[in-house]
């Protein structure tokens, strides 16, 4: 969730920006890796949080050495709209997955504040390495500068449901991806902030994306359920939108 995790994220879910190679061209995928990786997710709580009620022992058998705030398992779309254009999905399921898309956005968010790198790996968020490796990568780069990572939120303004055509099934594998039939575009913008801040409180900005500028993202993927998580969209990929190279070689997909 290029968390970015992303295309470029993040994570948000988003992180890193990664190019690969595909088919000829580079391709920006939206976990792809970079130098300054923009780890989309919300900033860090300033409150102790209530921890999960499904207790310690479950959330470790997914790789976290604690256990996450309960107010994860609970999602809220607020005001992003959910657009369905999937030929197949009733509005009823494009909404369940809006919602699972962001409970996994906030887990992926939770896990790379909180130096929680095997729970990335573990926890089925995703179904290939490249999909969380950016999350991953900056969660371990900024624990082993003995820093945190505090994030400042892009806004979604709107999850839209796309069916991926099986043509773009190659173009999704070059770069490590599993191609789904369908994926969500992320609608959404800035301002997105990273910072890392030290042991003294030193804070260094890794990026920064301006106020009003586009976040726009890709994640395929499919709902699943992950206990003691519940419902979350497992990303089968996430793609950067704002890359040229992307657009073109997922076009209409990533057209806002």
């Amino acid at each position: 969730m290029n968390w970015r995790g992303k295309g470029v994220p993040p994570a948000r879910w988003r992180a890193l920006i990664g190019c690969f190679v595909a088919t000829g061209v580079v391709v920006t995928a939206g976990c792809g890796g970079g130098s300054t990786p923009p780890v989309r997710a919300r900033t860090t709580a300033t409150a102790a949080p209530t921890p999960s009620a499904a207790g310690l022992a479950a959330w470790q058998k997914l790789g976290a050495t604690q256990a996450p705030p309960a107010s994860l398992e609970q999602v809220s779309l607020g005001s992003i709209q959910v657009v369905d254009q999937a030929s197949g999905v009733s509005a009823t399921d494009a909404r369940a997955w809006a919602e699972a898309f962001l409970r996994t956005f906030g887990y992926v968010d939770w896990a790379v504040r909180n130096d929680q790198e095997a729970f990335l790996v573990q926890s089925g968020l995703g179904t290939t390495a490249p999909v969380l490796e950016p999350n991953v990568a900056q969660a371990e780069q900024a624990r082993l500068a003995g820093a945190r990572v505090v994030i400042q939120q892009e806004t979604m303004r709107r999850l839209v449901i796309r069916t991926v055509p099986q043509r773009l099934q190659p173009t999704f594998q070059n770069v490590g991806f599993t191609w789904t039939q369908y994926a969500i575009f992320i609608d959404a913008v800035g301002p997105i902030t990273t910072t890392w801040v030290d042991g003294q409180g030193r804070q260094t900005v890794k990026s920064q994306i301006p106020a009003g500028a586009a976040a726009f993202e890709l994640v395929g993927g499919q709902l699943g359920r992950k206990d003691p998580m519940g419902d979350v969209w497992v990303m089968s990929a996430d793609w950067d939108c704002t890359s040229t190279n992307a657009r073109q070689a997922l076009a209409p997909l990533c057209d806002p």
